[in-house]
């Protein structure tokens, strides 16, 4: 479908102060008038000098017409489309992860319901299950998801497509997480470095993290550590399955994920701000997913209640700690297993330790006289 746009209405939504602190971190400079209504901005660029005048009273009957003026100039300057700076604009504390779908029944702004469904679907999966990679790595995430991350993903945002090749834009506003406060959003006046060092940053450089070791690691041959339980990865199977299900199955497929990181937010973005991946990628990728399932089945469950547990005393230095469960098998026999989790799932131990509740491990369980098992996913039941 190819979407009428009306920019000027578009324009009138824009915030003075998002395209002022815009201009002043990408280089424009402010031209001082005795005028306190307007802001007047100045470019060099090969020779040339451009220059735009900003409303500073969105009240104005002319406001949208100004600014639509002066986003126009600014776009010709940094050689991008209208849509890409108002995007921005209109969610100026954001980072955007752009998923671009190129195949030959795409055509010009139009997609196959089917294939559409799938896009958005797994385009969500993908950054839920980088969040809680991030959040709670481990290897398979079950059930309900962590409360930051539903928080996380509630707070984004689907983009209107771009004409041409099927683009789909999620917005993220940043937010944090940390121990003191949770989640919480941040504004469009936080600290730089706040931003920087978030919740949002980290998805969204971990994203394109995972993609191009993804990409490079099945151009090189070496899948096998992805699958090798003696090594660790930080890319779970729910990453794998998200990735390999928008549309590559199909020929002459090629899918593009770039992020447009918060252009007033330098630091902290990954080396790589685009990956593309083609058709030729998705039985690798497929590969990888069914060992992991593989891996899955093969796994035991087991539901009990918390018996010990062992950890660094200082709380914020532990990175991990040692539980003991205590549960009844298949044969109706008393059991206690050992197994090690991470600081996340241990903080949750001992929260479900104090109150009662069952947990559910899933992993591979050496039988003995001293039984272990290798957590493959921790969860409490509520």
């Amino acid at each position: 479908m190819i979407y009428s746009i009306n920019y000027m209405d578009m324009a009138k939504k824009i915030s003075p102060l998002a395209i002022a602190r815009y201009l002043k971190e990408t280089g424009w400079r402010q031209f001082v008038i005795q005028r306190q209504d307007i802001k007047v901005y100045q470019y060099d660029k090969e020779q040339n000098c451009f220059q735009v005048n900003i409303p500073m009273d969105n009240s104005l009957s002319d406001y949208g017409m100004a600014m639509y003026s002066a986003i126009e100039t600014v776009a010709h300057v940094e050689e991008k489309s209208i849509e890409q700076v108002m995007l921005f604009l209109l969610n100026p504390n954001t980072d955007i992860i752009k998923v671009k779908l190129d195949k030959k029944d795409v055509e010009v702004g139009n997609i196959l319901f089917d294939d559409a469904i799938r896009l958005y679907d797994n385009a969500k999966k993908l950054l839920a299950s980088t969040a809680a990679d991030i959040i709670n790595p481990k290897l398979f995430h079950y059930g309900r998801q962590e409360e930051a991350v539903q928080k996380f993903l509630a707070d984004c945002r689907y983009g209107q497509t771009e004409i041409g090749s099927y683009v789909v834009s999620i917005v993220c506003p940043f937010a944090e997480l940390t121990d003191e406060e949770g989640y919480k959003q941040l504004s469009f006046f936080s600290d730089d470095e706040r931003c920087a060092n978030s919740l949002t940053r980290n998805v969204t450089n971990k994203l394109l993290e995972n993609v191009h070791i993804i990409k490079e690691s099945i151009d090189n041959g070496d899948i096998k550590k992805f699958t090798d339980p003696t090594q660790t990865s930080s890319i779970s199977a729910n990453f794998f399955e998200a990735l390999g299900g928008m549309n590559l199955y199909a020929d002459d497929t090629v899918l593009e994920i770039k992020a447009e990181w918060s252009p007033v937010v330098k630091s902290n973005r990954y080396e790589f701000s685009e990956v593309r991946i083609s058709n030729a990628y998705y039985e690798p990728i497929k590969a990888i997913v069914d060992t992991l399932k593989e891996k899955e089945e093969k796994s035991t469950e087991i539901v009990g209640r918390i018996k010990q547990l062992d950890a660094f005393p200082v709380a914020d230095k532990r990175k991990s700690g040692s539980v003991k469960i205590s549960y009844i098998d298949e044969q109706g026999k008393s059991k206690v297993a050992s197994t090690v989790l991470n600081k996340y799932d241990y903080d949750n131990a001992i929260e479900a330790h104090q109150l009662g509740k069952y947990v559910k491990i899933v992993g591979n369980i050496k039988e003995g006289k001293k039984a272990k098992i290798e957590c493959l996913s921790f969860s409490v039941i509520e």
